[in-house]
């Protein structure tokens, strides 16, 4: 038997134990057994759909990757996988607005809106929300657009309703522009449109970035160091 569609098996079995859910699980890799048994492996493909990994919600997930080296020799005698060279990851994308509002119970979600609501705040220097921790509690798509809801306390321990709502297109493929950036409590005058940039790294490439109501599609390439 193929040592790749043995090792496609594995795999499979190994990433339906590390989420909490996942439908049409497929996963292809292929070579020759002499260049998979000296850890070269020419091609993998994976894809699924309505996944769900440490409370983040997709509906369909595709990935390809090339020329991928591991230490497969030292594997085999127990030792954790490395990656031997970084490696390209095409990569497929696609959230429904529902997938999206589910994410927000998930710590990794939260914690990224964390770290963008502390960008957006530093950009727009905005003192009086200078320290807030914002609950996200609601999350919707519009045609480019984001919106979001929440709740923060001030500084009196009172808590307020905010809302967020920006456009999101691509500046190029490594950057992200919020554009008709605003930001609107009942403690605050509603905010005046503004625009920031977010520097993804030269490691992501995001090719398209389509936000349509109810739905996300994006297609990309990110490269895995290790």
């Amino acid at each position: 038997m193929p040592i790749g569609k043995l090792l496609s098996g594995a795999v499979k079995l190994y990433l339906r134990s590390q989420v909490q859910k996942v439908e049409a699980l497929e996963v292809k890799i292929a070579g020759k057994n002499r260049e998979i048994l000296q850890g070269h492996i020419p091609h993998v493909f994976l894809s699924c759909d309505l996944a769900v990994y440490q409370g983040l919600h997709l509906s369909q997930i595709e990935l390809n990757g090339t020329n991928i080296a591991v230490n497969l020799p030292e594997i085999v005698k127990k030792q954790p996988l490395k990656l031997i060279e970084p490696i390209l990851v095409e990569i497929q994308l696609r959230l429904n607005a529902d997938d999206l509002q589910a994410s927000l119970e998930s710590d990794l979600l939260q914690s990224g809106l964390r770290d963008l609501w502390k960008t957006i705040l530093a950009a727009q220097d905005c003192d009086r929300l200078a320290g807030s921790d914002v609950e996200w509690q609601n999350i919707a798509i519009a045609n480019n657009k984001l919106n979001l809801t929440g709740n923060y306390q001030d500084a009196l321990g009172k808590s307020h309703q905010l809302t967020l709502s920006t456009e999101i297109n691509l500046s190029n493929e490594h950057t992200l522009c919020l554009s008709s950036l605003k930001i609107a409590s009942e403690s605050l005058p509603n905010d005046e449109a503004s625009q920031l940039e977010i520097d993804l790294g030269t490691d992501v490439d995001i090719r398209t970035l389509t936000i349509k109501p109810e739905q996300i599609v994006c297609e990309g390439n990110i490269r895995i160091n290790s």
